[in-house]
């Protein structure tokens, strides 16, 4: 693996196999996802980092205005301090939206809109109608949303152009799909799919806590989440246990499937893997993050540079070998333009 220049300010949790972001004026920048939800480019990805950003600018993000609940739009994902809304490193690309929304609790328009119809009831002697009721709500919604706190979120995702992957930093289905609709509008076209795999994930993870050997360089963590068959399934979690014990083994004999499995790769990272073969809680031990002790620099952007080099590399030596364990179909199931 490539060397990183050195650095000497990095925080490290102790024994956790895991890294502190930093938190400094760059807080939301996502320099070590902590969700990774796969997708296969359909096509080559032929995109400079370059145009990428001039293709980015047309959607760049904007606060909120006073009366709109919700903004989104592209941030240079190396932060405030940084001018490019793509980022390039180890032969991959960065990028982040942001999405800023006005905090409007339904409970506090029901509450004013309780109080108005009240007031007006008891003021005229008559009763407020369905559709003048919608209107005062209305008005109180365009009274109150310029007042209301904003609160705003970053979702980022990498292009790995040489081995057609794109990855969302996400656990959720919805978000993803955001930032992809954002990223195609974007570009005009962006056909992605989830990978498509020979073997059923839940069935293989399942095999491997029934005593099935796990693939060379692969270790079980020690915690897992099981389904029951059916649409009422019950969900049993367990948390610091051996995977291989007996209490385990009794869930699987009454045909609870594996949905969520904590995974050890190469002793270099862990991660839970979920039978859609989403990654969360990625983490890196310590034999990687030493890398980064090469780091001497204090310049921010030299340090959010190196940290997403290292990720980059680390996730492409992962994702070949998890495909390969459930053998990746020719073609995505489907592709999105």
């Amino acid at each position: 693996m490539t060397l990183l220049p050195r650095h000497r300010g990095l925080k490290r949790w102790s024994g956790s196999g895991r890294l502190a972001r930093p938190k400094t004026a760059q807080e939301g920048v996502a320099m070590w996802f902590r969700n990774l939800r796969l997708y296969r480019l359909a096509q080559p990805f032929t995109t400079s980092p370059e145009e990428l950003h001039e293709a980015l600018q047309a959607a760049a993000f904007r606060p909120c205005g006073s009366l709109e609940p919700e903004t989104v739009g592209w941030v240079p994902p190396l932060g405030r301090q940084a001018t490019q809304l793509a980022h390039a490193a180890a032969d991959a690309i960065l990028v982040s939206a942001r999405r800023e929304t006005r905090m409007l609790p339904a409970s506090v328009i029901n509450e004013t809109l309780a109080e108005r119809i009240e007031t007006l009831e008891a003021a005229e002697g008559r009763d407020i109608g369905r559709r003048e009721k919608s209107t005062l709500r209305e008005q109180i919604v365009h009274e109150l949303l310029p007042r209301a706190f904003t609160r705003s979120s970053v979702t980022a995702a990498v292009v790995l152009p040489q081995d057609d992957w794109l990855l969302v930093d996400t656990a959720s289905k919805a978000r993803a799909e955001e930032l992809l609709s954002l990223l195609r509008k974007a570009l005009g076209s962006l056909p992605v799919a989830p990978p498509k795999v020979g073997t059923d994930p839940a069935n293989l993870m399942t095999s491997w806590l029934n005593g099935a050997t796990l693939p060379a360089g692969l270790a079980l963590g020690d915690e897992c989440e099981l389904k029951e068959a059916g649409d009422d399934a019950g969900v049993v979690r367990v948390k610091r246990v051996d995977l291989l014990s007996d209490e385990i083994r009794t869930h699987l004999d009454v045909g609870r499937r594996v949905s969520r499995l904590a995974l050890v790769f190469e002793d270099r990272m862990r991660f839970v893997l979920d039978d859609e073969l989403n990654i969360r809680r990625l983490g890196f031990e310590d034999e990687v993050l030493e890398s980064l002790d090469d780091v001497d620099s204090d310049d921010e952007l030299v340090q959010l540079d190196a940290r997403f080099a290292l990720l980059s590399l680390e996730v492409q030596r992962l994702l070949p070998q998890l495909v390969g364990w459930f053998g990746e179909a020719a073609e995505p199931e489907s592709a999105a333009a």
